[in-house]
């Protein structure tokens, strides 16, 4: 595909743009095969532009080397990235997952620990007793289509037919534990440290009642929920202690704990990356389990992302999964083009889906599968129908005829002349007829290509190798931190989209199990006179008004206005911007080094990709 071919704008063109594209993705699939990593690679627009002026010496010539970018940065205009594997990548956001659910055990329960010692003390620091070990499941892949990476023009026309999911990040309502449990669910010495037992100074005085033979004749003011005296001062100053430890030192490990995850290749080292690819044909590929970070100025508050592209799969050797695979694309196709397009776009989208798909079924990667004239039929009987029905309604197709194929390239050949009447060299009126679109053929403020074939590419799911190079685009793995204000829980974790009794419920106790309290125990004094001999027995029994009571602690629940890490799946066009980056690939950012020792991944990955 030519990447910058039909910009039908006005106004700013693509060429203008100054960021990280996704360059034309070649996987060198016979290098793969002799044992080099599969890649793809991004270009630096305006860099790209200035390399291509030629080297500029300004000691030699500082006139014509005025206003221009110095050479060696001019060089650099190239990045290689290498692919990671969808199920590793799902498996960094668990373990991101089990690193928050970490922090916020810590958190609450060095808190309530505190607050409530010498009890929770001896129960935990002491006794050790703990609940199950943290153990969240593989979240699944959710693809977030960036709402701000899309092209204006597209997004009005597709949701001219009611609202279109732009998506949210994958990571969006799962920072918080799968259960929560009235024990600690990590080892106490983690939240214990530095804590020893605490007597002094005195919480409260209990309240209590005292009976005389069963008769109430006295109860404190408040009883049960109230205690006689309670030392607020000091619980505040137990609370705000807990916190601030938490808040510093427990946090600061949870950073270090995500970069080290994002951070580091798995496997670690680059034969043991090579290892997983067999020799032999492409059937042999399969989908190895690697994760091979790029730091993109990292992940952190003001950088950029920690990105990986993905695949599903090397090379597809299951025809029938190949064909699901297609269909699911053709279904996020047709659905945005029932939307977005014009009669005569919509022959650009069938034309253009046709031909990607017959590029891939003919891959040498598929030379010999079984199985695969029955993919090339179906694919045929999904678009033969609606594409000849369409042809007959606009005049330049009208001569269109022939097997599929035929009337694909005749069809390529009439649009390329609709091109040319776009763009002011011919009739378009006669091409199209009265009534052919509904809204002029046009580019997106920077789209290369057919522009909104290439938009609707940013639905498109994670697939193969062939699948990306062929259809020309890719998916990311994509992790950075966003600065939040919330609670833990966090309370805006309810799933309205399905509101019912039981995720209220799990809401409701979420909230109400992890409020600030201190657990206080009314008494019971009962007196009793007995007659074995005569005498009288005042004791304390359990309460009968209620157990054990919460005195609620301000600031009642813990507040968290700090980083979080979250993550996504994006799917990028090629010839577009990858969204979520600054600054340069490989170049994480000062700050990083404090949190990890990082490895040189310029260095792991040239061994890697043999480049």
């Amino acid at each position: 595909m030519n990447l910058f071919s039909g910009v039908w704008a006005n106004g700013p063109t693509y060429e203008d743009w100054t960021k990280y594209l996704l360059s034309a993705p070649d996987y060198r699939l016979e290098q793969v095969l002799r044992g080099k990593w599969p890649y793809l690679e991004v270009v630096r627009k305006d860099r790209l532009r200035e390399y291509q002026k030629g080297p500029c010496d300004p000691q030699r010539d500082p006139q014509g080397c005025q206003g221009r970018m110095p050479w060696a940065e001019a060089q650099a205009h190239e990045f290689y990235l290498p692919m990671s594997s969808l199920e590793a990548t799902r498996e960094v956001a668990r373990d991101l997952r089990r690193a928050w659910q970490r922090f916020e055990e810590r958190y609450y329960w060095r808190v309530i620990t505190e607050l409530n010692n010498p009890a929770f003390w001896f129960a935990y620091c002491w006794a050790g007793i703990r609940g199950p070990e943290l153990n969240p499941p593989t979240p699944e892949m959710r693809l977030m289509v960036p709402s701000e990476g899309v092209d204006t023009a597209f997004l009005q026309a597709a949701t001219r037919q009611g609202a279109l999911d732009v998506g949210r990040w994958a990571s969006a309502g799962l920072h918080s534990l799968d259960r929560y449990l009235p024990v600690p669910q990590v080892d106490p010495r983690e939240f214990c440290d530095g804590l020893g037992m605490q007597i002094l100074p005195l919480m409260y005085i209990p309240g209590f009642k005292v009976l005389l033979q069963g008769h109430e004749i006295f109860r404190t003011p408040g009883y049960p929920s109230r205690p006689l005296w309670f030392n607020w001062d000091e619980a505040n100053a137990r609370v705000e202690r807990a916190m601030q430890k938490a808040l510093t030192e427990y946090y600061l490990d949870y950073q270090k704990e995500v970069a080290q995850i994002l951070l580091t290749p798995r496997p670690s080292t680059p034969q043991e990356v090579l290892n997983l690819l067999p020799g032999g044909d492409f059937r042999s590929l399969a989908a190895p389990r690697v994760y091979l970070p790029v730091p993109w100025q990292g992940h952190l508050l003001g950088g950029g992302s920690v990105v990986a592209p993905v695949y599903t799969e090397l090379v597809p050797t299951d025809p029938t999964a190949l064909w699901n695979g297609i269909q699911s694309l053709w279904n996020a196709y047709k659905g945005l083009i029932d939307r977005a397009g014009s009669e005569v776009e919509k022959v650009y989208y069938y034309v253009h889906f046709y031909r990607a798909a017959r590029t891939l079924f003919d891959s040498k990667a598929f030379y010999g599968l079984p199985g695969m004239e029955v993919v090339k039929e179906s694919l045929v009987n999904l678009v033969e129908a609606p594409l000849r029905s369409l042809a007959q309604t606009i005049p330049v197709l009208r001569g269109c005829a022939g097997s599929l194929d035929q009337v694909a390239s005749c069809a390529a050949l009439a649009l390329k002349k609709v091109d040319l009447a776009v763009k002011g060299v011919g009739n378009l009126q006669e091409l199209l007829g009265g009534s052919a679109q509904g809204e002029p053929i046009k580019a997106g403020r920077e789209s290369p290509g057919l522009w909104k074939f290439e938009e609707a590419k940013r639905w498109l799911p994670p697939a193969s190798l062939p699948v990306y190079e062929s259809f020309g685009y890719a998916s990311f793995f994509q992790a950075q931190n966003i600065l939040e204000a919330t609670t833990v829980p966090d309370i805006r974790n309810v799933d309205l989209s399905s509101v019912n009794l039981g995720n209220w419920i799990s809401w409701a106790w979420n909230q109400l199990s992890r409020l600030v309290v201190y657990w206080h125990i009314p008494l019971t004094i009962d007196a009793r006179v007995e007659y074995c001999p005569p005498c009288v027995i005042a004791y304390p029994s359990l309460p009968l008004e209620g157990p054990v009571q919460p005195l609620a602690i301000p600031p009642y629940v813990l507040p968290f206005a700090l980083e979080r890490t979250h993550w996504r799946w994006v799917s990028v066009p090629e010839g577009y911007e990858v969204p979520g980056v600054k600054g340069t690939p490989y170049k994480p950012l000062g700050d990083l080094s404090a949190l990890t020792s990082l490895v040189d991944l310029s260095a792991f990955y040239r061994v890697l990709l043999g480049r």
